[in-house]
């Protein structure tokens, strides 16, 4: 898993630019994707914020994670969401000009939600967007959106590992059809948990592991197409409500984290989350398993329990 975990975890996002350039446009624009090459793409890593930058050769279908330091300016925002890693997209491959592309859900910039049949919704969906040339040697045209990879303290990639990998490719074209279709249809961002008229009667918010069905988050649009269109089952990369409550009610980073008044459903204060699932009595509830032939935890997917889990591996440092 732009970030609040209740509603501003959704607003953590990367960005991306290109706009004047024929290619870009018809790729961003149209979502022509089946013009991208699958190229090794070298990608500026950075998996600390002192650490140096490390280039890494991805490869079509990588997953890029992103996050915040804690002394940063975006440092609530590191509190709000369990992990080093609070964001994740997905590598796609380059164009004819050897500039790369990922995909991701993202807000649509007015960062507003609203309620439907289902619950809460926030408003975004899926994006298509330039992430530069090799080594950041050439820089996209334009950038289009509010949260860049600039705007992130540290940067990795993560990899399927040899067996899962050869399996996804097998569906390589059914995976790039999903993804067009996706992009042409504006597949929408969903939060993971719902929130309802009966919420604060109830003060149960049930977490939403329903795979494709209604939407994703960043991290669960990856793990739902890789697992429901790719054929691949992975492990290890889910929290469930127990797991989450704790972080914020012991671990010493999540007892910082505050769901801030502007994102706030139930009141027009600062709550810290430690509050809010102690002396407010609000409780997480785990979702129903779902069935798409995988046997994975319950739960929802994490940015970083998605990059430690055993179904990815390091990529190897190129120079």
């Amino acid at each position: 898993m732009q970030r609040i975990w209740l509603l501003s975890i959704m607003l953590l996002f990367l960005t991306g630019c290109g706009d004047d350039i024929p290619e870009q446009y018809a790729i961003e624009k149209h979502y022509a994707i089946d013009r991208l090459h699958s190229e090794r793409y070298m990608f500026p890593a950075k998996p600390d914020s002192t650490a140096p930058i490390r280039y890494l050769p991805l490869e079509q279908f990588d997953i890029i994670f992103a996050g915040h330091d804690y002394n940063s300016s975006s440092g609530e925002l590191a509190y709000a969401t369990p992990g080093h890693f609070t964001h994740a997209l997905l590598y796609l491959g380059k164009d004819a000009e050897g500039f790369a592309y990922g995909v991701e859900i993202n807000t649509d910039g007015s960062e507003g939600y609203r309620f439907d049949a289902s619950g809460m919704r926030i408003d975004g969906h899926l994006y298509i967007y330039c992430l530069g040339s090799d080594y950041g040697e050439r820089a996209c045209k334009e950038d289009l959106y509010i949260h860049g990879l600039e705007s992130y303290d540290f940067l990795d990639a993560r990899r399927l590992i040899p067996a899962l990998r050869t399996t996804l490719i097998q569906h390589r074209q059914r995976v790039m059809e999903t993804i067009h279709a996706d992009l042409t249809h504006r597949y929408l961002a969903q939060l993971p948990f719902h929130i309802g008229p009966e919420t604060l009667l109830s003060k149960t918010i049930p977490l939403i592991d329903d795979g494709r069905a209604n939407g994703a988050d960043c991290t669960s649009y990856i793990t739902s197409l890789f697992e429901e269109v790719g054929g691949v089952c992975l492990e290890g990369f889910k929290m469930n409500a127990a797991e989450i409550e704790a972080y914020y009610r012991e671990d010493p980073a999540g007892q910082k984290a505050i769901l801030s008044a502007r994102y706030n459903p139930f009141s027009d204060e600062d709550i810290p989350f430690s509050e809010l699932f102690g002396s407010r009595g609000f409780r997480l509830s785990d979702p129903l398993s779902v069935q798409n032939g995988c046997d994975s935890k319950t739960g929802v997917p994490v940015p970083d329990k998605l990059y430690h889990s055993p179904s990815l591996q390091a990529i190897i440092t190129s120079r």
